[in-house]
């Protein structure tokens, strides 16, 4: 049964964001980027800038996969 694994990240600089996203782009899950009632595609560099730098993002991955909330935890502790 697929379920939703969330985490938290921090952009301040576009350089971060394009990191990240060369970062989540290797995963095979859908991730999604939220941010009140914004919802974009992490994978998507604009999406992400569209909500704004310095603000914290909620991240939500889509995955039956076990592994995905390790995978996610790692690559999101580089952004806090």
């Amino acid at each position: 049964m697929e379920r939703e694994i969330s985490d938290y990240v921090k952009f301040v600089t576009m350089d971060q964001v394009q990191r990240f996203v060369d970062s989540i782009r290797k995963m095979p899950y859908d991730v999604d980027a939220c941010h009140g009632n914004y919802i974009v595609d992490a994978k998507s560099l604009l999406g992400l800038l569209s909500l704004s730098l310095g603000r914290e993002i909620k991240l939500v991955v889509h995955s039956e996969d076990p592994l995905a909330e390790d995978l996610l935890k790692m690559i999101c502790d580089d952004f806090r």
